[in-house]
C-alpha cells in the first residue's frame, strides 16, 4: 500500500483554508513526504478546461521532477440530479464531464477515476434515481474504458452510500471497470463493521481514501429564556488517529484481501485548528506518520 496527498486539500475550498496551485501543491507532497497525488479535477487544480494540451505537458513535468505518481482524478458528478427540467440534458452534462476527466487521466497516467453516486431528491421516488444513476455510471465505464481508466466508485453521497446498496449498484452496472472507493469514516457512519466490509468488497476496491471526523453539536441561543437549544451537528475534519474510526483493523482488512493499491490522505471538510498552511501541513505531516506506524505495526512493506 502507498500514501498519497489528495489536492482538494490545499484547494481553498472551504472557508479560510490555504489554496496553492497545482505545480506549489505537487512540490508540497513531496516535501511532506508522500509517495503520489490525487488531483481534484475540478478548478482550482485539475479542471479539463484549464489543462490544456502544452498544460498536460508541464504538468507531467512537474510530476516527473518531482518523482511523484498520480494515483487517481477526483471527479464530482451528480448522476441522480436534473429532476426539476428534464429538457436540460443532465445526464449527457455529467457524461461530458465525466469523459474529458477520463481523457485526461489517461494523458496524466492516473489508473482511477473517482466519482459520485448522486445526492437524493425526495420529490422523486428513490428507485427512478437509482435506475439514472446506474445508466449513467455504465455509460461512464464504458467509455472510461476506451481510455483504459477504472471507474471509482465513493461511498458518499446519498444514493448507494450504505455497503449493502453499493454492492447491489455494482452489480447492476455490470461493467467490469465498476469498482470501489472505500472510505471508511462513511461505513462507520453508517454503523457497520470495517473488517466485514473490506472482506465483502475485496477485489472490488480500487482506491480509498484517509480522514476522520469528529461530530460537534450546534446551539442556538434563546435570549427569552437564557437557554440554548440543538440546532445540528457540524462536522469537522481531523487526522487519522484522532477520530472514532478504526483506522487499524480497515487497514489490516485491506491487507488480507490483498489491496496494495493507495490510501490518499484528504482534507475535505472544515478542520480542527483552522484552514492555515501550518495546520494543513501538521494534519498531513502527523497522518503520513501515523498511517506509517500502523504500516509497520501490521507487517505492511513500504512500496
Amino acid at each position: 500500500m502507498k500514501l498519497a496527498l489528495h489536492s482538494v486539500s490545499y484547494s481553498g475550498t472551504w472557508g479560510g483554508q490555504t489554496r496553492l496551485a497545482l505545480p506549489e501543491f505537487i512540490r508540497k507532497a513531496k516535501e511532506l513526504g508522500y509517495e503520489g497525488v490525487e488531483f481534484a479535477a475540478k478548478r482550482p487544480h485539475a479542471s479539463p478546461l484549464d489543462l490544456t494540451g502544452r498544460a498536460r505537458t508541464r504538468l507531467r513535468s512537474v510530476m516527473r521532477d518531482a518523482g511523484m505518481e498520480v494515483c487517481a482524478l477526483a471527479s464530482y458528478h451528480d448522476w441522480a440530479g436534473g429532476w426539476e427540467h428534464r429538457d436540460m440534458a443532465h445526464v449527457e452534462k455529467e457524461l461530458t464531464y465525466f469523459v474529458a476527466v477520463a481523457r485526461l487521466a489517461q494523458d496524466l497516467g492516473a489508473p482511477v477515476v473517482r466519482t459520485y453516486t448522486g445526492f437524493s431528491d425526495e420529490r422523486v421516488p428513490y428507485r427512478q434515481q437509482w435506475d439514472q444513476v446506474v445508466a449513467g455510471l455504465r455509460e461512464a465505464c464504458r467509455r472510461a474504458a476506451d481510455c483504459g481508466v477504472i471507474v471509482g466508485i465513493q461511498n458518499h453521497s446519498c444514493i448507494a452510500s450504505h455497503p449493502d446498496s453499493l454492492l447491489d449498484m455494482i452489480r447492476d452496472i455490470g461493467e467490469p471497470n465498476a469498482k470501489v472507493v472505500l472510505d471508511a469514516p462513511y461505513v462507520t457512519a453508517h454503523g457497520e463493521p470495517l473488517r466485514e466490509t473490506v472482506l465483502r468488497f475485496g477485489g472490488l476496491i480500487a482506491h480509498s481514501h484517509l480522514t476522520d471526523f469528529l461530530r460537534r453539536t450546534k446551539y442556538r441561543y434563546l435570549p427569552a429564556t437564557v437557554t440554548f437549544e440543538e440546532s445540528g451537528t457540524e462536522m469537522v475534519g481531523v487526522p487519522p488517529g484522532e477520530g472514532p474510526t478504526d483506522f487499524r483493523e480497515f487497514v489490516g482488512a485491506l491487507k488480507d484481501v490483498g489491496y496494495k493499491g493507495w490510501l490518499a490522505y484528504e482534507m475535505c471538510s472544515p478542520l480542527v485548528g483552522g484552514g492555515s498552511e501550518a495546520n494543513l501541513d501538521r494534519c498531513a505531516k502527523q497522518t503520513l506518520e501515523y498511517m506509517r506506524g500502523l504500516f509497520r505495526e501490521l507487517g505492511i512493506p513500504a512500496e
